[in-house]
């Protein structure tokens, strides 16, 4: 793998590696883009998250290039993979993201907590995921690991998050049976066996929307969320291998010890403070960087995809630079986040956005330091560049599929 193969993506990596001489650091910009990229790259979801993992791979790192992004982390349908290889009911379309079959849920009642058993990385769409890590590390050098869904979060989606939150209250054992049998038969070996087919697997990394307030209240947080967690770590007993679990909402809608509970199991399961809107807009960016000082943890702030998709740039510039001047006001390093991209946002705004956050962001800049909106180019034109200027050696057979294949 020669050096050039990988340049834009070193650029990236360097600005996350200067965060150990932070203050003298950069504010890295990061951004969770699911739907975004089949709509940029003009492709249908379902040959794209299904069919073709090496296109997967070309698109997320072509997406993460032109937004000029540090990190991109790109979800594809994490929530279902492990649903659907234990045979739970997936659907796939071509105009918008695969979801579970919620008419007839997977797991009913005790009876059907057998089915919960890792059956080997041939089953459901594990092929797809190895194949996406092994092309990523061709393209850049660079490993990646697979992001999956949380034992709370996938017990909500296979028995329906209604059903098990009553069940907490109703049938507890039931619930604490039910995570053990995700952790112990089905994530402990899935875990042990990707660390045998993907060189230098070394994260857990899920996603919980679920365990968001209101849907959840701190005592299910702390009685069936994360002692699950910790019993990944405890039962995988892999050291070195880092936790992270993310996707958390509704800080604001706590209030004192409560809030601080809340709080302390996001540092714990993120390594860092989580506060993005709706929680930030409510609560303020000096409130989430008061939190991360106090606990002497990074802060990752970030604001809505709703508001970069309707707001004028100008507004979405302002509040950018308003969130960075606060959130990197502190001892600890500050991480920028665009929370999933909407689908329909105008690549103008994100670029104006990424922009703003990059500005801003620099050691030194301040609320007096000038902004200019960067030259907008479209992503037809930069895909017309990329097919010149090739260092990573992209196949680009994907363009076949898609609405840009008259540029082949």
């Amino acid at each position: 793998m020669t050096q050039s193969k990988m340049t834009f993506l070193l650029e990236r990596l360097q600005t996350l590696q200067n965060l150990a001489n932070w203050p003298n650091a950069n504010v890295p910009v990061t951004a969770l883009v699911t739907e975004y990229i089949p709509e940029l790259c003009k492709v249908p979801y379902d040959y794209l998250f299904r069919d073709d993992a090496k296109a997967m791979a070309e698109c997320t790192l072509l997406v993460q290039e032109y937004l000029k992004l540090d990190i991109l982390t790109a979800n594809m349908d994490v929530y279902n993979f492990e649903a659907e290889a234990m045979g739970a009911k997936i659907k796939f379309f071509p105009d918008h993201c695969p979801d579970f079959d919620r008419s007839d849920y997977f797991i009913k009642d005790a009876a059907d907590l057998d089915k919960i058993r890792f059956g080997g990385l041939d089953q459901g769409r594990f092929p797809y995921l190895i194949e996406y890590c092994k092309a990523y590390k061709h393209y850049t050098g660079v490993d990646t690991f697979p992001i999956f869904s949380a034992p709370w979060t996938l017990a909500g989606n296979l028995y329906g998050i209604e059903n098990l939150i009553m069940a907490t209250i109703e049938d507890p054992e039931f619930v604490h049976e039910f995570l053990r049998r995700i952790v112990d038969d089905y994530h402990v070996p899935m875990f042990r066996a990707l660390n045998e087919a993907i060189p230098g697997f070394a994260e857990m990394d899920f996603v919980d929307a679920f365990a968001s307030v209101p849907m959840v209240n701190v005592q299910i947080v702390e009685k069936f969320i994360r002692p699950y967690l910790q019993r990944e770590l405890d039962k995988l007993n892999m050291p070195g291998m880092r936790l992270m679990d993310t996707a958390f909402f509704g800080t604001a809608m706590l209030e004192g010890d409560e809030r601080k509970r809340f709080e302390d199991f996001i540092i714990w399961s993120n390594g860092r403070f989580l506060c993005i809107d709706p929680d930030a807009a409510s609560l303020g960016a000096d409130y989430a960087r008061a939190v991360a000082t106090e606990r002497m943890t990074a802060l990752q702030i970030g604001i809505s995809a709703t508001y970069l998709e309707f707001e004028p740039i100008d507004n979405i510039t302002a509040l950018v630079r308003d969130y960075v001047l606060q959130a990197k006001a502190g001892p600890t390093p500050a991480i920028f986040f665009f929370n999933n991209i909407s689908p329909n946002t105008a690549e103008e705004k994100i670029q104006a956005a990424v922009w703003a956050a990059k500005v801003y962001g620099a050691p030194g800049a301040d609320d007096k330091t000038p902004y200019q909106m960067p030259e907008f180019l479209s992503f037809e034109e930069f895909l017309k560049y990329k097919l010149k200027n090739n260092p990573e050696e992209y196949t680009f057979e994907w363009l076949k599929k898609s609405a840009y294949s008259y540029l082949l």
